[in-house]
C-alpha cells in the first residue's frame, strides 16, 4: 500500500526539513510514502482566511489522487490513541486496495468541500500545530502505527 500525504505550502523551516527526512527515512522499510506540496496562494496576507482556504481547497481538490482512499486532518474530528491509529491503518491496509492518501491543510486548516470529498477526517490532538508541525507529527505517528503492527521496540 503507498501513502500519499498533501500538504499546503513549501516548508521554510530546516528543523521541520531535517525531522521529515528523517521519519520518511524510517517509514520507507515498511511502505512507501510520497509528500505532494500543494502551492501555497500568492497573496493570501491581503485576504480573508476563509478566502484563502477556499483557493487552497481547490488547489488540494486538483491533486487529490481520485483512486485515493482520502483522510483529512482536522482539529475537531475524531481522534485515536497511537494503538488506536495503528489499529485503523492495518483496517486500511487489509481492506483498502487504493493508495491512503493524508491531506493537511493550511494555517487556516481544510476547506468544507474537501473533507465532504474525504472518506475519513481524524484530529491528531485537541491542540492546535502550526501546519508545518503536523506533518513531522503525522509522519512519527504512521512510523509509529508500523512499529505497533510489525512489533518493533518503538512504542512503549
Amino acid at each position: 500500500m503507498k501513502v500519499k500525504i498533501l500538504v499546503v505550502g513549501k516548508n521554510k523551516d530546516q528543523y521541520i526539513s531535517l525531522a521529515e527526512s528523517e521519519y520518511l527515512k524510517r517509514i520507507q522499510p515498511f511502505l512507501p510514502v510520497e509528500m505532494i506540496v500543494v502551492p501555497s496562494i500568492k497573496n493570501s496576507a491581503s485576504m480573508s482566511p476563509k478566502k484563502t482556504v477556499a483557493l487552497e481547497g481547490e488547489k488540494i481538490l486538483r491533486l487529490k489522487p481520485e483512486n485515493a482512499y482520502s483522510i483529512a486532518l482536522d482539529e475537531k474530528a475524531k481522534q485515536f490513541s497511537s494503538v488506536g491509529f495503528a489499529k485503523n491503518m492495518q483496517k486500511l491496509m487489509t481492506y483498502q486496495t487504493k493508495p491512503i492518501c493524508f491531506i493537511i491543510g493550511g494555517a487556516y486548516g481544510i476547506a468544507a468541500e474537501v473533507k465532504q470529498k474525504c472518506d475519513q477526517i481524524i484530529s491528531l490532538s485537541k491542540m492546535t500545530f502550526t501546519h508545518q508541525m503536523v506533518r513531522i507529527i503525522l509522519l512519527e505517528q504512521i512510523y509509529r502505527a508500523m512499529t505497533i503492527l510489525k512489533g518493533k521496540k518503538y512504542h512503549h
